[in-house]
């Protein structure tokens, strides 16, 4: 039930389908079947191989997960092959040789990320053809070198229905598949090397918790030896441990009632609405594993989980043998607030207030133009000195620019047509800055339930608190997940804190209506990493015809939450 970086991205997918720009690549089926088809060792025509690979936890604090293991896999043909798959709780061979199927478990439950993983390393996109018909219909778009397709995977318990983003992504330079995923699959995919005519992934990660298999060993099989593939040997286990793929409404037809769920009250979102997770039930009918829970509310989660984790069902019979089964669980909500508990508004309307209390450019206001100073360590290791240029005339004729060295990033826009320049070695970092500058979130890239409001004091300002991610009961916020903004009682935004990044803006300056900070302090772990100092804001007053275009840098916008 925890979210890292695979559950971000599959977050990624539905943060995709929100954006308002989008394409439509060029027989996209074909191009996504291609990739596949190029990465897949299990089909026909792939020479005999012998792959290891070893599993692990992606991230150090997932190392008591026990999510540990090996796979190994002597593959002759779609008919012939014998894999073997090792965790501290489970152990599987398993051959196939014609029509014979021959298994050896310790354990009464193939963990399921241990067979998505497994099956991942030599089978990225398992039921391909199906596959392709969701990406005939999905929606495109294409950002930072690859191309997305994404659609949702809708869930129902038969009262309510929730949406789960799903697609697939493909590295445009290379062709190849970057990520992939839906209910039962998935996988990110990197460190390509060729085997007889397949490039391979030897990394592959997915999970949540993540796990990342990576392959030891990939070689001709050779000198085939008696028995390898015997799957007429005496000891196997009967009947053979399967994993099958159901929908919802079908599992439901075992599920066996339980009492009602009492939901705690809320004191932040929405009141009523539905959660879903992807479950996985084995043989005897019990949840074993959940997935990601997608809530209308995620102040609900916990109590979601444990009402899921408690669901029993009846044995799924596939051919009158019991199997493993994976689908997703729904439930419906309805809770009230506490009582005497603060009511506060949307995180929607304090984005709002705040940007047009902070920035001059969410007003009406003249053209203007402001200067800032920054002082920050570069890639090369010094201390140096750029500049932040932001030249306003209206909402569709802007210009944003920070230099520093010999890198810049420019970001502008001259009526429909939206402009990027990304160049030198520290244009990553000039980018931040720009985010920096103006870090309110778009409302048409964020989910109204994703966020967590309350009252807090910075410096002895009172302030109110909207919050999106992962916060320790202490109070420490996830440097990878979670987004904070403060902003004072007038609206003005007085603290932010997003990819582990905090900034503290203060001096502020009254220009056409809007409280602007002079002064930001950039700091990571409780060290200053950047100060941006504002030098001048003033009246643009005449500005050439062509400060808004950037000839051959025609950008559309995808998958960034900032409004200009």
């Amino acid at each position: 039930m925890q979210t890292h970086r695979l559950a971000k991205i599959a977050i990624l997918f539905l943060t995709l389908l929100s954006l308002s720009t989008s394409m439509r690549a060029d027989d996209p089926e074909k191009l996504v079947k291609k990739a596949v088809e190029r990465s897949t060792l299990n089909q026909s025509g792939t020479k005999p191989f012998h792959l290891k690979a070893m599993l692990a936890p992606s991230l150090e604090r997932d190392r008591a997960s026990n999510r540990t293991g090996e796979v190994e896999i002597w593959w002759a043909s779609p008919a012939q092959w014998k894999r073997e798959v090792r965790s501290p709780e489970f152990h599987q061979i398993a051959i196939r040789n014609g029509e014979r199927e021959w298994q050896k478990s310790e354990g009464d439950y193939f963990p399921e990320w241990l067979r998505e993983i497994s099956g991942a390393l030599i089978e990225p996109v398992p039921q391909l053809e199906k596959v392709l018909v969701k990406v005939g219909d999905a929606d495109v778009k294409r950002m930072m070198g690859s191309t997305y397709f994404s659609w949702m995977t809708m869930s129902s318990n038969g009262t309510v229905e929730k949406g789960v983003g799903a697609g697939i992504a493909i590295t445009e330079k290379t062709g190849l598949l970057f990520y992939g995923g839906d209910l039962g699959w998935g996988g990110m995919f990197k460190d390509y090397e060729s085997f007889h005519g397949r490039q391979v992934a030897r990394t592959v990660s997915w999970g949540s918790p993540e796990v990342t298999a990576k392959v030891t060993l990939l070689e001709d099989l050779r000198d085939i030896s008696p028995g390898l593939f015997d799957a007429a040997a005496n000891g196997g286990n009967t009947p053979l441990l399967r994993t099958i793929l159901v929908d919802e409404p079908t599992l439901r037809k075992n599920l066996i009632p339980t009492d009602a769920i009492e939901w705690p009250s809320l004191k932040d979102g929405p009141l009523e609405g539905a959660v879903t997770a992807k479950i996985v039930v084995d043989c005897a009918g019990k949840v074993r594993e959940i997935g990601t829970i997608v809530s209308d509310n995620p102040g609900l989660s916990e109590t979601a989980g444990k009402a899921i984790a408690a669901m029993r069902f009846k044995p799924y019979l596939q051919d009158g043998v019991p199997v493993q089964v994976v689908s997703r669980a729904t439930l419906s909500f309805k809770t009230v607030r506490p009582e005497g508990t603060e009511t506060f508004e949307s995180a929607r309307t304090y984005f709002e207030r705040g940007r047009q209390v902070s920035f001059a450019a969410a007003g009406k206001g003249p053209a203007y133009v402001l200067r800032a100073t920054f002082q920050v360590r570069v890639a090369a290791g010094s201390v140096q000195d750029g500049l932040y240029v932001d030249t306003w005339k209206s909402d569709s004729e802007w210009r944003r620019e920070a230099t520093i060295g010999d890198s810049r990033f420019v970001r502008a826009r001259n009526g429909e047509t939206r402009y990027l320049l990304s160049e030198g070695p520290d244009a990553k970092l000039l980018q931040l800055v720009l985010r920096i500058m103006e870090p309110i979130p778009a409302v048409d890239t964020f989910v109204e339930s994703d966020w967590r409001i309350k009252r807090d004091t910075v410096d002895e300002v009172k302030t109110i608190r909207v919050l999106a991610g992962y916060e320790s009961p202490e109070g420490k916020l996830d440097p990878q997940q979670a987004r904070a903004y403060w902003f004072g009682e007038n609206g003005k935004l007085i603290k932010t804190f997003f990819q582990g990044i905090e900034t503290r803006r203060s001096g502020f300056k009254d220009f056409n209506g809007a409280q602007v900070a002079l002064l930001l302090k950039v700091m990571r772990a409780d060290s200053v990493g950047m100060v941006i100092r504002a030098t001048d804001m003033s009246a643009a007053g005449a500005i050439p015809d062509d400060t808004f275009t950037l000839r051959g840098h025609e950008w559309k916008r995808a998958f960034t939450d900032e409004v200009r």
